[in-house]
């Protein structure tokens, strides 16, 4: 049997995974997710064969390309979940029957209330992902100087010039006249 190591194939493992009741949903889509984002950045021979993907020199050329985009914080979560996704991933090829993903815990072993208390570096480290705003991919976000960004939204791809150059003159319109900080 030929075993699949491609990027299509973990990305139908962690569909089907889920729906097969081996790796909890949510668990599943933040991985999907982040193997979404960071697989934009493959050679076409790290997609086809997984085994010889260096995540940390992906992570690396992710963040080259997308400059302002995406906090540091974010990419290095989304490195951490595809490491999780590509062990579990790499596991089940090996052996689909005994598969068992190393996140999924039985429930009565630790209960949220009897969690040892966080340090204060996890808790902060813990805000900081939780507090990260999700960059959609039909949202393009504009920085117009230090601190200061504007979100567009709904901006068809088959944009003409003349379509971009009215919607200028509405931003153009809601301009104030006060002094610009460039």
């Amino acid at each position: 049997m030929n075993k699949d190591y491609s990027s299509d194939g973990l990305l139908a493992f962690l569909r089907e995974a889920t729906v097969a009741g081996r790796i909890a949903p949510a668990l599943a889509r933040s991985r999907r997710a982040a193997a979404d984002a960071l697989f934009a950045k493959l050679t076409e021979s790290e997609a086809a064969d997984l085994r010889q993907l260096d995540v940390d020199a992906l992570k690396s050329r992710f963040l080259d390309t997308q400059g302002d985009g995406l906090r540091g914080e974010v990419v290095e979560l989304y490195a951490q979940r595809l490491h999780g996704a590509l062990d579990d991933y790499f596991r089940f090829v090996e052996a689909p029957e005994s598969f068992v993903s190393k996140a999924a815990r039985p429930q009565a072993a630790s209960p949220r209330n009897k969690q040892s208390p966080k340090s204060t570096e996890e808790r902060a480290l813990e805000t900081v992902r939780l507090s990260t705003p999700r960059q959609r991919p039909d949202v393009i976000p504009v920085p117009l100087k230090q601190g200061r960004v504007v979100y567009l939204h709904g901006i068809p791809a088959d944009l003409t010039p003349r379509e971009a150059s009215k919607i200028s003159r509405v931003v153009q319109a809601l301009a104030s006249e006060a002094k610009d900080d460039d």
